[in-house]
């Protein structure tokens, strides 16, 4: 534990462009092109220049601590130890003078890529831009010896003679003295996204906006007030100090000078920094936010062109606050998505800080059934040559409508079995599609002999008849040879082989010879069928039949015996 004449590493201050560290006796302003218009921290001394990136000290100079380096420029960040100082040009290059006792402002040789620095009482830290940290000075405690493998470092702390480093992830690796627990981090330590290093404690604030204290016990330096919360920065010198997200500022430990005495009616704060027995605030102007926040709506998927979606829809409403106060993530909606179908109007609210509460509505239309075919066309048999029309019959209980509907022309022109599809589509993109079988079939015409013709038991009986489509008219020779030729046209007397018909071009008609069984008894009627196959659909079909006539036995008269 360090006497009350030491100091440790006191926070960086920034605000619209001014940067101030302060410890006991000494305190630094860097000015930048705005300055003049930022709240301010201490008077310039007569005789010096303010001008961009440049930087002003005053206070105690007994080791050069305040003789600013001539021509220092491009300064972006400043540190101030126990008797030297530190300055971060935008080149990432480092610039240290005052007490060099222990080497703590022989900056490393090829030091680059500086993007953070840090002065604790007698040491010095850079953080580079790959994430690694380079130290140098006083390092009897160790506090200079960066451990081994430290990477994916994001912020850095120097205390009296310990340091601290914030690592991408959340965690905190401590080194130095460890004399009253100050490097000791506590288990399970995480989401951390601020460190603060005091003389003889550590600070480390988390997302959640809490505080953790470790280190020395004394004077309730770590014993952080109870319900302590919404919490944004920290800083910490032989005290500890927590700026709220409304402005307001917690101190405690140490309160010798009253450096843990908030002044009252302390409010609107936007940056603390705390030397060694000092603490210090920059207030900004009281804001007002009086304007909800606004949405951008961005949908997904998007409406097709006729404005409907065919699934469910989500609206990101993507608030933004243009007063300041800023949005509150855990009192805003992100999304809304839409249930069922139908024209729905989805919405969403955000609060911002200032509590103005903003809503918006985004409609959407949603269809996700398919629309349902009854075509007119049932199937069955249509007739060859025939002109037939078919209609999609098209409906849709979605609520979106029919966007278009259409089935496949009637192929007619030749027999056999076909097929078509029809297809409907409506306006949010949802498709059906049916297919319908048919027959296209022949009519059997001009058929003779005709039912129930009378014929002898053991003749021939020839079967002549016409093969016709659409209106009765014949089908064409060419494929009335070709069902000749390939069989497809047969006679069948019951109970005998099936005979095939032959095709007389002449006559434009068919005929196949049957031959009557001798045994039959008369008056026996006897089914002639008649059958056109394609394939193994039947495409025409027919029937006769003949009647076995009486054998008549002609007798003699007896006078016509003797003439």
């Amino acid at each position: 534990m360090r006497s009350s004449s030491e100091v440790g590493a006191p926070a960086l201050v920034r605000l619209r462009g001014v940067a101030v560290a302060a410890v006991v006796g000494v305190v630094f302003a860097m000015t930048a092109a705005s300055a003049a218009s930022a709240a301010p921290v201490g008077t310039i001394p007569p005789g010096a220049s303010a001008t961009s990136g440049t930087v002003v000290a005053w206070g105690d100079n007994a080791f050069g601590q305040t003789a600013v380096p001539a021509g220092l420029a491009d300064v972006v960040a400043i540190a101030a130890g126990r008797f030297h100082s530190l300055a971060l040009r935008s080149d990432g290059t480092v610039t240290a003078w005052g007490n060099n006792s222990v080497g703590q402002t022989v900056v490393p040789a090829g030091l680059a890529d500086v993007v953070a620095i840090a002065a604790g009482g007698y040491h010095s830290l850079a953080l580079r831009s790959d994430g690694t940290v380079t130290a140098w000075g006083y390092d009897i405690w160790g506090q200079t010896a960066v451990p081994a493998g430290l990477a994916d470092v994001v912020a850095i702390a120097a205390g009296g003679d310990h340091s601290l480093a914030l690592h991408s992830d959340g965690t905190v690796t401590a080194w130095g003295d460890n004399s009253v627990g100050q490097t000791v981090v506590p288990a399970g330590l995480a989401d951390v996204v601020a460190i603060a290093a005091g003389l003889d404690h550590s600070l480390a604030l988390h997302s959640d906006g809490t505080v953790t204290a470790w280190g020395i016990i004394v004077s309730g330096l770590t014993a952080v007030p109870a319900g302590l919360a919404d919490v944004v920065a920290i800083a910490a010198g032989d005290h500890s100090l927590a700026l709220h997200s409304d402005g307001t500022v917690t101190a405690w430990g140490s309160n010798f000078f009253g450096q843990s005495a908030v002044p009252a009616g302390l409010a609107n704060v936007v940056a603390i920094t705390a030397g060694y027995v000092l603490s210090m605030a920059i207030v900004g102007v009281a804001s007002v936010d009086e304007v909800a926040p606004v949405p951008s709506a961005a949908q997904a998927p998007a409406a097709n062109a006729a404005g409907w979606n065919n699934t469910d829809v989500t609206v990101s409403w993507n608030w933004s606050d243009g007063d300041g106060s800023g949005i509150d993530p855990a009192a805003c909606q992100a999304t809304t998505t839409s249930v069922g179908e139908g024209a729905q109007i989805l919405s969403g609210s955000c609060t911002d800080r200032a509590g103005n509460t903003g809503t918006a509505t985004h409609p959407v239309k949603i269809d996700k059934t398919a629309p349902t075919l009854r075509p007119t066309l049932k199937g069955g048999l249509i007739w060859y040559g025939s002109k037939v029309t078919v209609k999609a019959n098209a409906t849709d209980r979605g609520g979106s409508g029919i966007a278009s509907s259409s089935c496949q022309p009637v192929n007619t022109s030749t027999p056999g079995p076909r097929t078509l599809t029809c297809t409907a589509t409506d306006r949010a993109g949802n498709t059906t599609t049916v297919t319908v079988d048919y027959v296209v079939g022949l009519t059997v015409t001009k058929l003779s002999p005709p039912a129930k013709t009378k014929t002898k038991a053991g003749s021939a009986v020839p079967v002549t008849f016409t093969l016709s489509g659409s209106g009765g008219k014949p089908i064409p020779a060419t494929l009335a040879q070709q069902l000749s030729t390939t069989c497809a046209v047969k006679v069948t007397l019951r109970g005998n082989t099936a005979t095939c018909a032959t095709y007389n071009p002449t006559k434009r008609t068919f005929t196949a010879t049957v031959k009557i069984p001798k045994n039959l008894t008369p008056r026996s009627v006897i089914p002639i069928s008649i059958t056109a196959i394609a394939g193994t659909t039947t495409i025409a079909s027919a029937t006769t039949s003949v009647t076995i006539a009486r054998e008549t036995h002609r007798t003699e008269h007896p006078e016509q015996s003797h003439r």
